[in-house]
């Protein structure tokens, strides 16, 4: 028969150095005392108070928040951070943070940060185009901080300025990347396209008196508008005239009554002597586009075959020639996607010059279309 060895806590302690260690067996107890070392014991229990002093040091008193444009809380990331703020919540919230950083490295889950210069690039553009900042942090929903970081920094505590940000998050990222040209109502926009709406409709037999009644323009507003003097407009008028022919472009004006073929008859001469066009078909259906503006060709008489086909033929070639405005669908952006391979273009050129994020995406169906 076997005896069993009674287990309970044996504890052994070093008189030189005051180690000390709780084993469940004396065995083991007694052979762990024999092999511990007194100077490396002493190294770790002075590095251990070196450590306690320090943590004893630091001011943990709660800082508060300095910068204009926020109001950073304590308990988080951000006030940890950018306020340089050492509270006990603070400290907490960083423990938290890189917890579950270490985690989803572990777990190969973290796809850390990428590249901030391609947001920052689409941002410029958006404003360039007459986006503002407070619209695109709404369109994206993000704060205006982080756009303003993105673009212009952010001050520091001591005075100073941090640089632009050179790493986003991919989500903050991809959120920047997906926001398309959406223009507050008061924005000022080229009078390009809404001035060859208007004279598309005139052209079609509208008078000007009854286009400028339902708009509720007097002459004075109407007449700089369709002659394309006024260089600007907002996108509310803009967006007004393209309700207006949307409701009018496929009806023919009213010719009952013989004021009536009288004005539409001047509508047309007037057209015609002006060489105001048409409205654009496009593959046997009239071409709407947008309520924003079109390039200088975008309302050119143009009659194909009348199979029509998935994809818009004008946003299509306004994208391959640099305007990023044009609103596109699936189709749209494999059909870009298909024609600038088709002509040698890399895939950072599309992103670039067509305004198409993550053009791959397209690349497979681009690929059956041609084929």
């Amino acid at each position: 028969m076997t005896r069993s060895v009674k287990r309970g806590a044996y504890r052994r302690t070093c008189r030189t150095c005051s180690w000390t260690g709780t084993y469940d067996t004396a065995a083991k107890a007694s052979h762990a005392k024999r092999r511990h070392s007194c100077s490396r014991w002493l190294a770790k229990a002075a590095a251990a108070e070196r450590g306690q002093a320090r943590l004893a040091a630091v001011d943990r008193t709660p800082k508060p928040c300095l910068h204009k444009q926020a109001n950073h809380q304590h308990g988080t990331y951000a006030c940890y951070t950018l306020d340089a703020c050492r509270c006990e919540p603070c400290c907490v919230a960083v423990s938290v943070y890189e917890t579950e950083r270490v985690r989803q490295h572990a777990y190969g889950r973290w796809n850390g940060l990428v590249d901030a210069e391609p947001a920052r690039i689409h941002v410029r553009r958006l404003m360039a185009a007459g986006m503002g900042l407070k619209r695109i942090c709404a369109v994206a929903d993000l704060s205006s901080g982080v756009i303003w970081k993105l673009l212009y920094g952010c001050p520091r505590v001591d005075g100073t300025r941090r640089p632009p940000q050179k790493r986003l998050r991919p989500a903050t990222a991809d959120r920047i990347l997906a926001v398309e040209l959406d223009l507050a109502d008061g924005a000022k926009v080229a009078t390009t396209d809404t001035a060859r709406r208007l004279q598309a409709l005139v052209a079609l037999g509208w008078s000007m008196s009854k286009l400028g009644t339902r708009l509720g323009w007097t002459p004075g507003n109407f007449n700089p508008v369709v002659n394309g003097t006024q260089r600007e407009v907002t996108v509310r008028t803009a967006k007004a005239v393209h309700s207006l022919y949307l409701a009018l472009v496929d009806q023919a004006p009213p010719e009952d009554e013989w004021r009536d073929r009288i004005a539409a008859s001047r509508a047309r001469n007037l057209a015609s002597a002006r060489g105001w066009a048409k409205p654009l078909r496009i593959n046997g259906r009239i071409h709407i586009g947008s309520a924003l503006p079109l390039p200088d060709d975008a309302l050119e008489v143009v009659d194909t075959s009348a199979d029509a086909d998935d994809y818009d033929e004008a946003a299509v070639l306004r994208r391959l020639s640099g305007d990023r405005t044009a609103p596109l669908t699936k189709d749209d952006r494999v059909e870009i996607v298909r024609r600038a391979r088709a002509d040698g273009w890399s895939l950072l050129d599309i992103q670039d010059r067509a305004g198409i994020t993550k053009p791959e995406r397209y690349l497979g169906l681009a690929q059956q279309e041609a084929s």
